[in-house]
């Protein structure tokens, strides 16, 4: 009688814990501290290895552009289309191909990276020193790897957008600080989503581009 009551249990235990209400609570939870994790070890390798361009790849004797932002700017997501693997990026290189003097550009834009994250790496890899060698500084970032997405709560939408917009002006002040007085810093708009409404693009791109002008160049790419 004991044996089968043990064969039962060993039967029945497997089968609450991956099916009905706690199955999902441990899926989830399984999600939530793997994601937690992943995103942890992100950010210790984006912060051991990610620099500024130094040594041979400043030996030019023209003018240094600098990307900084996420995917888009990478130049990730432009596989498809007219021109194939030609994002912004890839465009702007072949439209200064032909200039002089001439341009070297160096892509240091990371997926994924948001406003606060750029900050603290200006602020915590790199010095004002680094800075003095670039002509033209552009910086790309999206408000969805904020979470803008996730929520449809209109406090929660307004703290992402707040947050977003708080390090961006700081980073652009920062970055104001450290570049030479003639370097150009252009920050690129916000590019959109196909998941945003139409009510979000209107709301937060109207009071993105009054929150940013006049304090620098705007680039709608």
């Amino acid at each position: 009688m004991a044996i089968s009551f043990q064969l039962l249990a060993l039967a029945i235990v497997p089968l609450a814990l991956f099916s009905g209400p706690v199955s999902s609570f441990l899926s989830s939870t399984y999600s939530s501290v793997k994601g937690a994790f992943l995103w942890r070890f992100f950010l210790f390798q984006l912060f051991r290895l990610w620099k500024l361009p130094a040594g041979p790849e400043l030996d030019h004797e023209g003018h240094h552009l600098l990307i900084l932002g996420s995917s888009v700017a990478k130049g990730e997501g432009a596989e498809a289309g007219p021109g194939p693997n030609l994002g912004w990026p890839a465009r702007l290189a072949k439209a200064l191909e032909a200039k002089v003097p001439a341009w070297r550009i160096h892509n240091r834009a990371v997926e994924y990276t948001t406003s606060q994250l750029w900050y603290d790496l200006v602020m915590n890899k790199t010095t004002p020193e680094e800075w003095k060698h670039y002509s033209l500084v552009i910086l790309s970032l999206s408000v969805n790897n904020e979470g803008f997405l996730l929520t449809q709560e209109e406090e929660k939408l307004q703290q992402i957008e707040q947050h977003f917009l708080k390090h961006v002006r700081m980073t652009v002040k920062e970055l104001r600080g450290r570049l030479n007085a003639s370097a150009r810093l252009v920050l690129a708009g916000p590019y959109a989503n196909d998941g945003y409404s139409p009510r979000l693009c209107c709301e937060f791109f109207g009071r993105w581009q009054c929150s940013s002008s006049g304090c620098l160049d705007l680039f709608c790419g």
